[in-house]
C-alpha cells in the first residue's frame, strides 16, 4: 500500500467534535456519498462517532454516474447499511424516498414509541458526508429554498443548522468532514478527482493524469467520442497535447498550453461532459 496522505484542517477536527455532542439529539444518520466513488466516498469509522444510530447512506448524483454501476454499489451497501440512490437534483422524489427510507429504518422504533403514547414526529436526522457529494445541494432542494451557502469547493457550508424537510422531518446539517488520513493515496486522487480534495492540496497535472487513466480503463469509447480522438493507445502527455489542439487550448506560437488542457479535462469530466462514468468498481 502507499504511504496515506494525511489531510485533517481544523474546522474538520472541530465538526466532529460537534457531531459527537449532537447525535444524542437525532434519530437517525443520513451519509451522502457520491455514487461515481461510492468506496472512496464512504467513512468506514462511521459507527465510531454515530454509536448505534440507525444509518441510512445515500448514493448521490446518479445522474453523473454509470447507471449499471451505480446498481452494482447499491446492492453492495446494502448488504451493510440501508442504502438509496438519488439524482441531487429532484427534490420532491428524493424527499418521498428519504422518508419512506427512514419509516423503514424507524418502524420498530416508532411503533414502540407509538404505543407508550409519544409523539413520533418530527423525526430528527443528522446528515453527514465528505465535501463536495452535493450535500448542501440536495438539502436545499429537500427544504425547497437556498438556506445554505451551496458551491463546487470543498469545505462550503461551515456550521450546523436544523433545516425542515416537511412536518414529519427535520434534518440537521453539518459542514462536509474528512477522516484523519486516507487509506491510500489511490483513495485520495479519487476523492481529488471528483472535487472532494481542494485542488491545491494534489497537483491538477497529477488528477488530470489520474482521472485520464481511469477513462482510459473503463470508458476509452466516451474519451474518443468527446475529444474526437483516433487513438488513445498513446503516452498521457500526447493525449492532452492532442485534446488541447483539438479543443484550442493554445498560446501565442500555436503552441498547446497544457495547464489549461488539465483545467478543461478536470472540469468536464466533474460535470460529466466526458459522459456519465464511475470511478470504482465492486469486489
Amino acid at each position: 500500500m502507499e504511504k496515506a496522505i494525511h489531510w485533517y484542517p481544523g474546522h474538520m477536527a472541530k465538526t466532529y467534535r460537534l457531531i459527537k455532542e449532537k447525535i444524542k439529539l437525532v434519530d437517525v444518520v443520513i451519509e451522502v456519498l457520491d455514487s461515481r466513488v461510492p468506496n472512496a466516498s464512504l467513512n468506514k469509522n462511521i459507527r465510531d462517532v454515530i454509536g448505534n444510530k440507525p444509518l441510512l447512506r445515500i448514493l448521490n448524483k446518479a445522474d453523473l454516474s454509470d447507471k449499471k454501476e451505480t446498481e452494482k454499489w447499491l446492492k453492495e451497501l446494502n448488504k451493510e447499511s440501508y442504502t438509496i440512490m438519488l439524482d441531487s437534483l429532484n427534490g420532491t422524489g428524493n424527499i418521498n424516498k428519504i422518508s419512506d427510507a427512514i419509516d423503514i429504518l424507524l418502524k420498530e422504533k416508532n411503533e414502540k414509541d407509538k404505543s407508550n403514547g409519544k409523539r413520533i414526529y418530527p423525526i430528527r436526522a443528522m446528515v453527514m458526508g465528505i465535501p463536495n457529494v452535493g450535500k448542501s445541494t440536495l438539502l436545499n432542494n429537500l427544504a425547497k429554498r437556498r438556506a445554505l451557502n451551496v458551491g463546487d469547493r470543498p469545505g462550503v457550508t461551515k456550521n450546523m443548522q436544523y433545516l425542515k424537510a416537511n412536518d414529519k422531518l427535520l434534518l440537521l446539517d453539518n459542514p462536509g468532514t474528512l477522516w484523519p488520513k486516507f487509506e491510500s493515496d489511490e483513495q485520495a486522487h479519487l476523492l481529488a478527482l471528483i472535487g472532494s480534495i481542494k485542488d491545491e492540496i494534489l497537483p491538477i497535472p497529477n488528477i488530470a493524469i489520474y482521472g485520464l487513466e481511469k477513462i482510459k480503463e473503463f470508458y476509452p469509447e466516451m474519451l474518443k467520442n468527446r475529444y474526437k480522438l483516433d487513438n488513445i493507445d498513446l503516452p498521457n502527455n500526447e493525449i492532452f497535447m492532442e485534446i488541447g489542439k483539438k479543443r484550442g487550448c493554445l498560446i501565442k506560437g500555436g503552441e498547446v498550453d497544457i495547464d489549461k488542457v488539465y483545467d478543461l479535462f478536470i472540469k468536464e469530466l466533474r460535470s460529466a461532459k466526458i459522459g456519465e462514468m464511475t470511478f470504482e468498481r465492486t469486489n
